[in-house]
C-alpha cells in the first residue's frame, strides 16, 4: 500500500495489532508499516512475531516491536495500561481470534471459554484501556475484525459467529458514540479468508465455487480505506452479496440451512 491515506498523521505514531504473526493481522501490520506507523505486534507465537518485527523494521525504517502475550490469560488489563502509558497508540487493530469448527456441544466448555476470552474479553479490555488514552489526546482509531458470520450466525461455527456479532455491534455503537471526538471506530467483516485456521481445518480445499476465498491483504486494505467513513465494512463483493442475501432476501432459516449443507460438504 502506498503512503497515501495519511493515517499516521491523523491518529498518532504507534499502531497496535493483535494476532499479528499471521493472516489478517500480518496483513494489517504490513499495510500500517507502509503507512509509516511504528508497530506493537502482539501475538503468542514468538518466532513468527519477532521475525515480522525485524523484517518490517528493516524494510520501512520504523520501530516495530514484538510483544509476546496470550490474550486469553488473566492480567491483560494491566498489560494494556502499561502499553498505553509507554506508547502513543493511535490505532488499535483487534484482530486476534479463535475459530474452532465443530458441533457446539462436541467442543469442550474450556475451548468455548478460551474463544470468548480472546474474541470478546480481550477486545473489550484493549478497546476500553487504549480508547481512554485516545480520548485524552482527542484522536485515535479502533478497528475490530469481525466476520460476515456475525450478521447471521453459522452452524458449526455457532459460538465463533456469536463472538463476531459482539465485535460488530461494539464497533458499530462506538462509531456513532465517538463521532466528533476525533476517534474513529470500524468493524471489518470478511467472509472465508485464506488464513491459518482455515488451512489447518482444510476448509480451503473443499470450497464450492460460490464461496470465494478472500486474501488477508484485501481485508486489511479495505478496512484502512473505510476507516472514518462508516461503522462497518465488508471488504469483498462476494461477501457483500452473501450478507445481503442473509439479511435482506432469504429468510434466516433458509440461509442457515444452506450454510449447514455447505459446511457439511466442506468437512468431508
Amino acid at each position: 500500500m502506498a503512503k497515501t491515506l495519511g493515517l499516521r498523521a491523523r491518529y498518532g505514531s504507534y499502531a497496535l495489532v493483535t494476532g499479528a504473526a499471521r493472516g489478517i493481522g500480518r496483513a494489517f501490520a504490513r499495510c500500517l508499516a507502509a503507512e509509516g506507523f511504528d508497530l506493537l505486534l502482539v501475538d503468542r507465537e514468538a518466532d513468527s512475531t519477532r521475525e515480522l518485527a525485524r523484517h518490517l523494521t528493516a524494510e520501512h525504517g520504523i520501530d516495530a516491536r514484538a510483544i509476546l502475550c496470550d490474550l486469553a490469560e488473566p492480567g491483560l488489563s494491566d498489560k494494556a495500561r502499561e502499553w498505553a502509558s509507554n506508547y502513543e497508540v493511535g490505532l488499535l487493530v483487534n484482530n486476534a481470534g479463535i475459530s474452532s469448527i465443530g458441533r457446539f456441544l462436541d467442543l469442550s466448555l474450556d475451548a468455548h471459554l478460551e474463544t470468548l476470552h480472546v474474541n470478546c474479553r480481550a477486545t473489550l479490555v484493549l478497546t476500553h484501556v487504549l480508547g481512554e488514552a485516545m480520548a485524552s489526546r482527542g484522536r485515535g482509531a479502533i478497528i475490530i475484525v469481525s466476520s460476515a458470520s456475525g450478521f447471521s450466525g453459522s452452524p458449526y461455527f455457532a459460538h465463533y459467529a456469536a463472538t463476531k456479532g459482539y465485535g460488530l455491534n461494539l464497533a458499530s455503537g462506538l462509531w456513532s458514540e465517538l463521532r466528533g471526538s476525533g476517534i474513529d471506530a470500524l468493524a471489518v467483516c470478511p467472509g472465508m479468508t485464506n488464513t491459518k485456521p482455515i488451512q489447518d481445518q482444510r476448509l480451503d480445499q473443499n470450497l464450492p465455487f460460490y464461496i470465494p476465498l478472500g486474501a488477508p491483504e484485501t481485508v486489511a486494505a479495505g478496512a484502512l480505506r473505510a476507516l472514518g467513513s462508516r461503522p462497518a465494512v465488508i471488504p469483498t463483493r462476494g461477501d457483500r452479496l452473501f450478507v445481503g442475501l442473509a439479511g435482506k432476501v432469504l429468510p434466516r432459516s433458509t440461509m442457515l440451512s444452506a450454510m449447514k449443507r455447505t459446511l457439511e460438504k466442506m468437512r468431508r
